[in-house]
């Protein structure tokens, strides 16, 4: 099992609401022009859906593409669960799918960390004719991370996909648009379950967790009834080209 597919049962799922980060996004995409409706589209790092499944009710057809498949089985279900068919499911990593020969109309890649270095921002950049990419700005404000790394005797360093892409795009005077996002989320978890997620996330930052100086951090942010709270300002950028 990746870690991927032991994050998948905890991870967001598709929401239909206009309040979430999701919907913002979507707006922020259908006002710079960006229209999915009869399109084909790639979603690069696509998760369990919580965009695939807003593009794919105006999109001809969506090929969604992770390296989980137990994000691509909820996926899977919830697609079911809106009557949707014209979603094709790649479990695959991005260096490995091949691209089809007529490009894509769109590529979407939201929050992935997919796509690192020049060689994948290069095939995005050939993927399709117009491509979408949400990222981390290079900021984050998470106290509560920061707290955990520094216990594990390491530097907490917020994520900066979208920092990397536009040095790419600028080294090789492609033109695009940007528009920033900021927001504060707000994440409350039981004690236990709290100790599972943040051991993940130091997993995933290739640090081997401590339960006990992890439970030591979360108690600082713990409530009388056994809830931790994590409060984290997230500095994203669209990125459309």
């Amino acid at each position: 099992m990746n870690k991927w597919d032991k994050k998948a049962k905890n991870y967001s799922r598709y929401s239909d609401s206009k309040d979430t980060l999701e919907a913002k996004i979507c707006q922020y995409i259908s006002d710079l022009k960006v229209d999915f409706t009869d399109k084909r589209v790639l979603d690069v790092g696509c998760g369990t859906g919580v965009y695939t499944l807003h593009v794919a009710q105006r999109a001809s057809r969506v090929d969604a593409l992770d390296i989980s498949r137990a994000m691509l089985d909820i996926l899977d279900m919830d697609a079911q669960k809106l009557g949707l068919k014209n979603i094709n499911m790649h479990h695959n990593t991005w260096d490995d799918y091949t691209l089809p020969k007529d490009k894509y109309d769109i590529t979407l890649c939201t929050m992935s960390p997919a796509l690192k270095i020049a060689k994948d921002f290069e095939k995005l950049h050939l993927s399709a004719k117009t491509k979408v990419f949400l990222s981390w700005g290079g900021k984050r404000g998470a106290t509560l991370m920061e707290q955990l790394f520094e216990a594990h005797n390491a530097t907490y360093m917020p994520p900066n996909g979208a920092t990397k892409l536009q040095e790419w795009l600028e080294l090789k005077n492609i033109s695009y648009q940007i528009t920033p996002h900021t927001e504060e989320k707000i994440r409350v978890k039981e004690f236990d379950k709290a100790v599972a997620n943040f051991e993940w996330h130091l997993e995933a930052r290739g640090i081997t967790p401590n339960r006990d100086k992890v439970k030591k951090v979360l108690v600082q942010f713990c409530d009388k009834d056994g809830f931790v709270t994590e409060r984290t300002m997230k500095y994203l950028n669209l990125i459309i080209w």
